[in-house]
């Protein structure tokens, strides 16, 4: 799969790969999801740099926390209705080194969550962390 990935932190146009990797594979209670946008946080980009001392987490990271695109398999415990179900993706990078800066993400199921219809792909990227903050602002 074409992905963007680094192995050491600092700029971007300094530290940022795009190639072929494996596609990921799947485990118990997963999706792995074909990524149509990738949406970027500040804590991506606070992360690649290294800001205030951030360590590097993983050898390697595909950054990006959310996204949206297309289940395309489901692991144990998943119904299989969901493949093909449009979803918007938040924290895919959380704890684990591959985000949505890949053609395909693997993510825990709850994490992908249903597209409305009419919604698309790039609206869909920008529900995951923007969209909870908001929430957790105004509800919290």
């Amino acid at each position: 799969m074409k992905a963007a990935w680094y192995e050491k932190q600092g700029e971007a146009q300094e530290v940022l790969q795009v190639g072929d990797l494996p596609e990921p594979s799947l485990g118990k209670g997963e999706v792995r999801v074909r990524v149509h946008a990738s949406g970027i946080n500040p804590s991506d980009t606070k992360n690649r740099s290294g800001w205030a001392g951030l360590p590097l987490r993983f050898p390697q990271v595909i950054p990006h926390q959310d996204g949206a695109g297309v289940i395309e398999a489901v692991g144990e415990g998943v119904p299989s209705a969901r493949v093909g179900e449009r979803v918007w993706i938040y924290e895919a990078q959380l704890g684990r080194p591959f985000g949505t800066a890949a053609e395909f993400v693997v993510l825990p199921s709850e994490q992908a969550v249903r597209l409305p219809d009419g919604t698309n792909f790039v609206a869909g990227a920008c529900l995951g962390v923007p969209a909870m903050t908001a929430h957790r602002c105004v509800f919290a």
